[in-house]
């Protein structure tokens, strides 16, 4: 009996991984299971990953608040004593108040952007939730991929173990050889450890969809729906045409050049001085006999001979010449794998569709045969395992195709920019 023990441990591996599942998922039963979409949904609001991308939002949004404002006008006092030229101990107090004049217009052009910046940072927010998506898509996709898996290998243990004891009582009675038994236990052996590395699989990908619903989610309530419904997809064309608007980050870039030119030409405007006008008053000798009083006005005009902003002016070009060339390189880019995309979807739901009505049926139909062919002994053990392994097998594959179209439609949304869920519109300069 030299085959058993390797099934008894495969059999221990298998419990001890499944009782960790179960903990893992301790509470699932009592919540009601959610869908693709609830799942998804649950992500985006409570990830971690999730709020990092409204925080570095938030921080971008900041930036552009209360750039553009007037500058703030200043008071000054200062009290002067004579000590010699005047009588002994005179005084005078001056109070001026004064008043910078930005005359130039770049107060707007900074406003204008800073608009464009904080605009730039909601569209980067939306291609991040946009890639939480995707990531949340495929966790969902891998577990349910998972517990099929799983699924499939213990229907199939539960038939060789059947089979195997029909095969013990017909040994009993001298009607099946040894060898027969020791077949039969050694492909239930290999299933065993198949079924022990699908559980581990199915944990893996269960801890990565719990994590991904964040620290304040106590359990992982069951998950349920098709591996790979097949949703409707536009045309090429219509994706071809539409890529611009639809990334948001293509979006993000022109804005952010938008805001780059805007900086330019307010630096642009460096030769025109920003004066400065002040008033006020002087008191001499307050509280003394023969006290006086008089008045202060001014004009501080700065001369740009020299510096008149050639740096700023330099760096916003060089930054719009950067933000338009890695706009130009990501829509390249995302042209060019769209069609690769495309035909990957297409060529992946063809072979789902071929493998499932051509192989699978007919792997299901021989099971049946060579079952009721060696119930009725006109067929032998070998026949009914092969049988029992092309149909495994063959359900096997129909679950790795769909999880490969799911994950190819996936990253088709994606590179769309179909779920970046941006409303946004950037204006032409």
């Amino acid at each position: 009996m030299p085959l058993r023990a390797p099934s008894r441990f495969a059999s221990l591996s298998t419990i001890a991984c499944s009782m960790l599942t179960v903990l893992l998922a301790r509470g699932a039963a009592a919540q009601s299971p959610l869908t693709e979409a609830q799942y998804v949904d649950q992500v985006l609001r409570g990830s971690l990953e999730a709020r990092v991308a409204e925080a570095d939002a938030a921080v971008g949004k900041a930036a552009a608040v209360g750039v553009g404002q007037w500058p703030n006008p200043s008071l000054v006092w200062q009290r002067e004593k004579a000590t010699s030229g005047l009588a002994e101990g005179a005084s005078q107090d001056i109070v001026n108040i004064s008043i910078p004049l930005v005359l130039s217009g770049r107060l707007g052009l900074e406003r204008e952007a800073a608009a464009a910046g904080a605009q730039a940072a909601e569209a980067n927010l939306a291609r991040a939730r946009g890639e939480l998506r995707h990531t949340a898509t495929l966790a969902f996709a891998s577990v349910l991929a998972a517990q099929e898996r799983r699924s499939i290998l213990e229907e199939s243990l539960a038939a060789l173990r059947r089979v195997a004891d029909a095969i013990t009582a017909r040994e009993r009675v001298g009607e099946a050889s040894g060898y027969d038994r020791l077949r039969i236990e050694m492909e239930t052996a290999a299933v065993e450890d198949a079924h022990s590395g699908a559980v581990l699989d199915e944990r893996r990908a269960l801890i990565e969809a719990m994590r991904l619903l964040g620290p304040d989610a106590k359990s992982l309530p069951p998950l349920q729906g098709p591996l790979a419904p097949e949703h409707p997809l536009p045309s090429a064309e219509s994706l071809r045409s539409e890529l611009a608007s639809r990334r948001a980050d293509a979006q993000a870039l022109e804005l952010e050049a938008q805001g780059a030119r805007a900086s330019h030409r307010a630096a642009s405007r460096g030769w025109i001085p920003d004066p400065t006008v002040y008033g006020g008053f002087q008191a001499l000798d307050i509280g003394r006999p023969g006290e006086g009083a008089g008045y202060v006005v001014g004009l501080t005009l700065p001369l740009p001979f020299f510096e008149r902003q050639q740096g700023p002016r330099a760096q916003a070009k060089a930054r719009e010449q950067l933000f338009l060339a890695r706009r130009t390189a990501l829509l390249h880019a995302a042209h060019v794998r769209l069609t690769v995309a495309l035909e990957d979807v297409a060529g992946r739901r063809e072979r789902r569709v071929r493998q499932r009505e051509g192989a699978l049926k007919r792997a299901e139909e021989l099971r049946r045969v060579a079952e009721t062919a060696y119930q009725g002994g006109s067929a032998d053990l070998l026949v009914l395992v092969d049988a029992e392994r092309t149909a495994r097998e063959s359900r096997l594959t129909a679950v790795d195709l769909a999880l490969a179209v799911a994950e190819a439609e996936a990253d088709l949304f994606l590179l769309s920019g179909a779920w970046d869920g941006a409303e946004l519109r950037s204006s032409q300069p």
